[in-house]
């Protein structure tokens, strides 16, 4: 996951993106979006030195019969989403068109009261990223029938929102990263080298153990994954405590989800966590990890017991020394392992910062395909994958069935 905001830090200023219009979702259905926060009084808050409890933020988005509305706006934890992000690049305010940008959703709407209940999917973003830079894969997600709940892990994204209402990021007061995150990202510096070495050998054992080297020296790295799966294995306890008793959009929900039909996925470090998710949630019945590589933690010694363990998608984009780097844990510990490789791809492009343009563009930090289709190659995958391991109906495109120039399925 090395390339992150921190990787953008040599991008050259160029002018301000315009505003862009997101994609239509594809399903048959409306969709509506709400939010709420969760908090573990039993969990302390590094970032606070341990003076609060872990609060995340939760943004859903479901189906809906209302039409009319209040829109979502697409920046859910306003302007400082992006200008956090901006500040590194110079100017603040390179991406402040985007306050204009507009999702497809009505903003706390009752769900769709009728029909099928919703099959649940978790989504984490990547490490430092913009939470809401994945809004066209997950309201299209809901317009098919899904109950997307986004979680926003604080401190390690661009912005997040507590319930108080302060908005906390991922920068200090001087605007550097903060102590945490930055030691983070120091045990990320040999990943190319590693990750490279790595897939140049066809040697299973040879590269588990390049890999297990690698992993046994990154102890920082290790503790946000595990703050990250338990982020979501928290949010997943509080929705099943629901009662379902009060009429806001957020209960509303609970008498229109299926527990008994979850999957997880993310971009990036949010890929690596949706992996280890599912590996130790019983209530996990797929995972999709986003050119999340490699999978960090304790996966890499996995080997799940017959009928206990879970299908892996893992979807890799075209970056150099990269294709195929978790392969040896996930076919060691996933029940079936589908690999995706995405040509012309680079690992901004599964978000919606293949449409931000402007500063993005100044050096290859995104791949050769244009946005509207990347964003239908992304979309495509991760429903049919879903769809196929939650639903029970064979996906066209992993199946052979039907073809994406782009996409090689192995």
């Amino acid at each position: 996951m090395r390339l992150t905001i921190c990787a953008l830090l040599s991008l050259v200023c160029m002018s301000a993106p315009e505003a862009f219009t997101l994609p239509a979702p594809t399903g048959s259905y409306h969709v509506g979006t709400t939010s709420w926060h969760v908090t573990a009084s039993s969990r302390r808050e590094v970032f606070t030195d341990g003076k609060t409890a872990r609060e995340v933020e939760v943004v859903a988005w479901y189906p809906t019969d209302v039409r009319t509305g209040t829109t979502a706006p697409y920046l859910r934890d306003s302007l400082a989403e992006v200008r956090t992000f901006a500040s590194l690049l110079k100017p603040e305010n390179a991406f402040d068109a985007l306050a204009e940008v507009k999702t497809h959703a009505i903003l706390d709407a009752a769900p769709r009261a009728t029909g099928a209940k919703f099959p649940i999917l978790l989504f984490s973003h990547g490490y430092t990223a913009a939470p809401s830079g994945y809004t066209a894969v997950l309201e299209d997600l809901a317009s098919h029938g899904y109950a997307v709940l986004s979680v926003v892990h604080p401190y390690e994204s661009t912005a997040a929102t507590l319930a108080n209402g302060n908005v906390v990021a991922m920068l200090d007061a001087n605007g550097a990263f903060l102590p945490t995150t930055q030691a983070v990202f120091a045990e990320w510096g040999p990943e190319d080298a590693t990750l490279a070495a790595v897939t140049r050998t066809a040697d299973p054992t040879e590269q588990r153990a390049r890999l297990r080297a690698y992993i046994s020296k990154m102890p920082k790295t290790d503790l946000a994954l595990r703050r990250w799966v338990d982020d979501e294995l928290m949010v997943m306890s509080d929705v099943a405590l629901w009662t379902g008793a009060s009429t806001n959009a957020r209960d509303r929900l609970t008498a229109r989800i299926d527990l008994g039909r979850v999957g997880v996925f993310g971009h990036s470090m949010g890929g690596v966590t949706a992996a280890q998710v599912c590996a130790e949630a019983r209530w996990c019945q797929a995972a999709l990890n986003l050119d999340g590589s490699p999978q960090y933690g304790p996966m890499i010694d996995t080997k799940m017991p017959q009928g206990t363990s879970k299908p892996m998608l893992m979807v890799y984009s075209a970056r150099d020394g990269r294709m195929g780097a978790s392969d040896a844990i996930y076919r060691n510990a996933a029940s079936k392992y589908i690999r995706v490789d995405v040509a012309g791809t680079k690992h901004l492009d599964f978000s919606d910062m293949t449409f931000w343009g402007g500063p993005l563009r100044a050096r290859p930090i995104l791949g050769t395909i244009a946005p509207d289709r990347v964003t239908d190659v992304t979309r495509t995958i991760v429903r049919e994958y879903f769809d196929q391991e939650i639903l029970g109906r064979p996906s066209p495109l992993l199946n052979g069935r039907v073809r994406m120039a782009e996409v090689t399925v192995r």
